[in-house]
């Protein structure tokens, strides 16, 4: 997908350009002007995570980088090391990075900096040991915005990858090679933990109240507030049809096993026209069984974006014989939302709600 040419751009489009001119990333901001409400709140969460988190700059370097190494997304690594740059990291710190948390030199909890990025990634949870860890230097507020920095990078990875956003002129840096790709996870399955890691509180001014996932995260206000305003686009603002949305989050719930995101989104799917058909698919996988050629594409669309942070160039044509820019954007945007979802709400062990009894997984999907 191409940028929005300069000469085409509103008024709202050329604001959105000056605002995030700072970040150096006018490609990826001029391809995401086919929808500037949504470019505005994605680059303003980007902003978020790589500048304004409370971890310290060399922290969010550690995990930004990693994650985009994770996902093979050289342009956030390259934007990302031109961050990290500014921020005292060296070349062989970079390349340490690539190496992973076994690499010599780091320091225990870079190490587990590191680790926190891959058990994310791959398993869509943080171990029980790396979280203790993490929990023994950083308060709740940092340990939010360590799971949400991977997490957002992996959904942008997703997006950029996708759309084959280019890496402007000037930005030298690359993904480091000749470094094995070796991740330090594996998936494990297991996911709901007895009692809360981070337990719920009712908090005003939030996005939402009665809910456990809203309670939990309105605990950090300002990122709940800038990962909130994407999330609001996906459930409000969608291009793509209910069903459509629906089938994309209770997707990507199952492949993370987040029980919570696929039971709060079975029950909105099944509003939307789930059939039991469509559910077996949603949990087996979109060439399972038989299906609308679209559907079973935006099936494959999550599957695609789970193992490899990209959607397929066989997919992409599939997808794009039925769905506009704005929609194709959006497919990238609901999974990848949910994906970095999954991750927090897994993390977090956030507890389903009551309304959720009668829409849990499978019992042999609760097993290890």
């Amino acid at each position: 997908m191409q940028p929005v040419p300069d000469g085409q751009w509103t008024d709202e489009q050329r604001m959105i350009v000056t605002e995030f001119a700072p970040s150096g990333m006018s490609n990826a901001i001029g391809t995401l002007l086919v929808n500037p409400p949504l470019a505005r709140r994605v680059f303003t969460h980007d902003r978020y995570i790589t500048r304004e988190s409370t971890l310290a700059p060399r922290h969010r370097a550690l995990l930004g980088l990693r994650a985009a190494w994770l996902s093979r997304s050289n342009y956030l690594w390259a934007h990302r090391a031109t961050i990290a740059r500014r921020d005292g990291l060296t070349d062989a710190d970079l390349r340490r990075i690539a190496q992973g948390a076994d690499a010599a030199g780091w320091d225990a909890f870079d190490a587990t900096l590191l680790r926190a990025a891959d058990e994310l990634l791959v398993d869509s949870f943080i171990a029980d040991a790396t979280w203790k860890a993490l929990g023994a230097r950083f308060d709740l507020p940092q340990m939010i915005d360590t799971i949400d920095t991977v997490a957002e990078t992996t959904m942008y990875a997703g997006v950029f990858n996708s759309l084959g956003v280019q890496i402007e002129p000037g930005i030298i840096d690359r993904l480091p090679s000749g470094i094995p790709y070796t991740v330090n996870a594996k998936q494990t399955n297991l996911r709901v933990v007895g009692t809360p890691r981070i337990p719920p509180v009712d908090a005003p001014g939030g996005r939402g109240s009665g809910a456990n996932v809203f309670r939990t995260f309105n605990r950090h206000p300002p990122a709940d507030r800038v990962r909130g305003a994407i999330n609001t686009h996906v459930n409000s603002s969608n291009s793509l049809s209910s069903k459509q949305r629906e089938l994309l989050m209770t997707r990507i719930g199952v492949l993370c096993r987040s029980e919570y995101e696929y039971a709060a989104h079975l029950r909105l799917g099944r509003q939307a026209g789930f059939t039991d058909a469509d559910v077996a698919r949603v949990i087996n996988g979109p060439n399972s069984a038989p299906g609308d050629p679209l559907e079973t594409a935006l099936l494959q669309s999550v599957d695609d974006l789970f193992a490899n942070v990209a959607i397929s160039a066989t997919t992409w044509a599939t997808l794009a014989k039925s769905l506009n820019e704005r929609q194709l954007v959006d497919v990238l945007i609901t999974v990848g939302g949910y994906r970095s979802g999954s991750m927090l709400i897994n993390t977090a062990g956030v507890q389903l709600d009551a309304n959720m009894a009668d829409f849990r997984f499978p019992e042999s999907m609760r097993q290890p």
